[in-house]
């Protein structure tokens, strides 16, 4: 191995170190946080089997085990990340339905079967004459193509996903962070194949690629540890000394007259109440873009659109609750503008430290 070899191989550690502390990591959400221990794991395992491929050691007895075994971690990339911003999104699980989301690379593995089940004394044996890397069967000319695509539709399901999403400043900038970070290492893959095509793929060229995949988890892993505080309300422009507000064009003094208004707005009109009121609607009302919405809430109120709507609603419900001891809490959840048992319980439990119905009868009290 030279020096460059080694370079990655010790970033592959290093990322199986990460993936291990994102897994063990409690802060913040645990469950996302192991999607993305699992996203880090498949990068540093990509890392490693380059590595093994640049030195040659991938085609010894040691590690011929191995081969092809990174066709499997390219297909995985885009279900992961997919499921982990789903999780950010929604607060989602998955599911026995996101198996679709695994066939490809249940595909591969079958495809693949018969070298994987080989004695590694029978692959090199084979290796050494061609046949099992030249076989159309073991490695078919498209599959390639059939990869980058699939990365190119995840990518966008990813992108449309967030779009469509209503939360706030920091959290968009943290999902838009991952979405790109992802997509500049499809355009790496996919300039591997093309240089390799045409026939000008250099050792340097491999290096720079494997870097630019490096830089790429890294950066996505250092957020990934800060993501929990930013999602709790800590500023990206915290996290991140080059994002700043005032870029904007929002100046403070107009900051504060809107931060008056919108708490005028919510005490007087109560939006909140319409179980369809989103982001796009609050900023209508403001006259004044999404984005500045979200930064007024972000700034002053600590928190993402949803969890200040949320905040509002459970307060609401609070105070019927509390009016009639009585009361059906599903009528009270409708009532409160929560459309969902799911969600209603999963806000009140987060703003109360308590469920509805102890609330109801008083068995707890709110958290401090």
């Amino acid at each position: 191995m030279n020096s460059f070899e080694y370079l990655f191989s010790l970033f592959a550690f290093l990322a199986f170190v990460l993936a291990i502390l994102l897994f063990l990591k409690k802060k913040g959400d645990r469950y996302a946080n192991r999607l993305l221990g699992i996203y880090v794991l498949l990068f540093g395992y990509n890392v490693f089997y380059n590595a093994l491929y640049w030195s040659g050691k991938l085609f010894t007895v040691d590690f011929i085990n191995v081969l092809f075994t990174n066709m499997l971690v390219w297909v995985l990339y885009g279900p992961v990340l997919y499921l982990y911003v789903r999780r950010l999104i929604e607060g989602s699980r998955v599911s026995i339905k996101d198996v679709v989301h695994f066939i490809p690379s249940a595909l591969i593995l079958m495809n693949h079967s018969q070298v994987h089940l080989m004695p590694p004394e029978t692959k090199m044996e084979l290796f050494q004459n061609g046949t099992i890397v030249f076989s159309f069967y073991y490695f078919t000319p498209h599959l390639s193509k059939f990869i980058i695509a699939l990365m190119l539709v995840y990518f966008t399901l990813i992108w449309v996903r967030i779009r469509k999403s209503n939360v706030g400043l920091n959290q968009e900038t943290w999902l838009k962070w991952v979405a790109f970070s992802y997509l500049g290492y499809v355009f790496s893959f996919t300039s591997y194949f093309i240089l390799n095509a045409f026939g000008i793929l250099q050792p340097a060229h491999d290096y720079m690629i494997g870097a630019a995949m490096v830089f790429f988890i890294s950066m996505l892993a250092y957020f990934g540890f800060v993501q929990p505080e930013v999602f709790e309300g800590l500023s990206m422009s915290k996290v991140v000394p080059v994002i700043k507000y005032k870029t904007t064009g929002l100046t403070k003094d107009f900051s504060m007259e809107l931060k008056n208004e919108l708490q005028q707005f919510m005490r007087d009109e109560k939006p909140y109440l319409n179980s369809e009121y989103r982001l796009d609607d609050l900023a209508e009302k403001l006259n004044i873009s999404r984005h500045h919405c979200s930064q007024v809430i972000n700034e002053h109120f600590d928190t993402n659109f949803f969890n200040f709507i949320n905040q509002y609603r459970i307060e609401e419900a609070k105070k019927m609750l509390k009016k009639n001891n009585s009361a059906n809490v599903s009528d009270v959840m409708f009532a409160c503008g929560f459309n969902n048992r799911v969600s209603f319980y999963n806000a009140f439990k987060k703003f109360t430290g308590t469920t509805p119905k102890s609330f109801l009868s008083g068995d707890n009290k709110e958290s401090a």
